[in-house]
C-alpha cells in the first residue's frame, strides 16, 4: 500500500500546474509533512463464534498492552488544477504487543485463555487514506474545501498462549494446547469531509480537517471518524516544521471475519506530534 501511495504522489505531480504561492511566501503545488506522533490508544475487541462464545475486554487492561505509542505519520496534499482541486493522502501505521499472566479468562472466538496462562498479545493497525479534494472559498489567505475519498482500514489481532476449546472431531470433549489464533479485518471506507487552509502570516499555515463515514450493511456495521488540527511555521520558502494533534475514532458493532465469526472493535487514538513540512 506503501508504493500505491507513492505512486499517485508522482503521477498528480505530473498532471499538477504552475504553483501559486499561498499567502505571499509559500508555494502550494505539493504539500508534504511527515514526522511522529506520541498516541494514547484505546482498544476494545472481542471475537464471537456462530454458537455467541467470545465477550468484549480490554487489550491494554487485560493484557499489559502499552496505552501510548509513538508512530510515524504522513500527510500529503497535490494541486491538480490551476485552483480549487486537489488530490490529499496520508498513511499511519500502530503495531503493539504485550505479554503478561492473565488474572482473569479470556474468550476469543472458540478459545479460551484461563487465569493464569501466560499470553502474548499483538493489535496492528493501519489508515491509508486517498481523497480528491475541492475549495469553495479559495482566497490568498484562506481557503475551506470539501473531499470525498476512502480510508483502506487494515487492522490484525492476535492471541498466542496456552487455550481450551472444544475438540472439533468430538464435541463433548475439551483440548487444552498451544494456540496462536489471529483474526484480520480489511475494509475500504468511503469518507467525506471538510477542510481550511489559513495562512496566518507570510510564514504561519494553520491546517485542519474532518472526516466520517458511517455504514451499515450486511457484512459490517460501524462508523469512522478523523480529525486534526496543525500548525506549520516555514522557515525557508520551502522548508519548514509543524506541531499536530490528530484524532481517530472507530467502531465497529459488526464484521464477518470468516467461518462464521463476528468481531466486534471499539477503537481510539489520538496524539501530538512534530512533523517536517515541504512546499513546492
Amino acid at each position: 500500500m506503501k508504493s500505491c501511495l507513492l505512486l499517485l504522489l508522482v503521477a498528480a505531480s505530473f498532471t499538477a500546474v504552475h504553483a501559486d504561492e499561498f499567502a505571499w511566501d509559500v508555494p502550494d503545488r505539493v504539500w508534504i509533512d511527515f514526522g511522529g506522533a506520541y498516541n494514547s490508544v484505546s482498544t476494545l475487541v472481542s471475537v464471537t463464534t456462530p454458537d455467541g462464545l467470545g465477550a468484549a475486554f480490554d487489550f491494554e487492561k487485560v493484557f499489559d498492552i502499552p496505552g501510548s505509542e509513538l508512530a510515524g505519520r504522513m500527510f500529503g496534499t497535490v494541486r491538480i488544477s490551476e485552483q480549487r482541486r486537489y488530490i490529499d493522502f496520508g498513511f499511519v501505521d500502530i503495531r503493539r504487543s504485550g505479554t503478561r499472566v492473565l488474572e482473569e479468562d479470556v474468550q476469543f472466538g472458540d478459545y479460551l485463555f484461563e487465569t493464569g496462562s501466560n499470553v502474548t498479545a499483538k493489535f496492528n493497525s493501519g489508515f491509508i487514506y486517498a481523497a480528491f479534494r475541492y475549495d469553495f472559498l479559495h482566497l490568498e489567505q484562506i481557503r475551506i474545501s470539501g473531499s470525498a475519498g476512502i480510508t483502506w482500514l487494515d487492522m490484525g489481532v492476535g492471541l498466542q498462549g496456552e487455550a481450551t476449546h472444544t475438540n472439533p472431531n468430538d464435541p463433548s470433549e475439551s483440548l487444552t494446547e498451544s494456540v496462536d489464533e489471529r483474526v484480520s479485518v480489511g475494509l475500504p471506507v468511503p469518507m467525506f469531509g471538510m477542510n481550511m487552509d489559513w495562512a496566518l502570516t507570510r510564514r504561519l499555515v494553520l491546517r485542519t480537517y474532518s472526516r466520517f463515514f458511517r455504514i451499515n450493511v450486511s457484512s459490517v456495521n460501524g462508523s469512522l471518524f478523523e480529525t486534526g488540527i496543525r500548525l506549520n511555521w516555514y522557515f525557508a520558502k520551502h522548508f519548514g516544521m509543524g506541531v499536530g494533534y490528530d484524532r481517530t475514532d472507530l467502531k465497529i458493532d459488526d464484521v464477518s471475519l470468516g467461518n462464521g465469526d463476528k468481531g466486534k472493535f471499539d477503537y481510539a487514538i489520538s496524539g501530538f506530534g512534530l512533523y517536517f513540512n515541504l512546499a513546492f
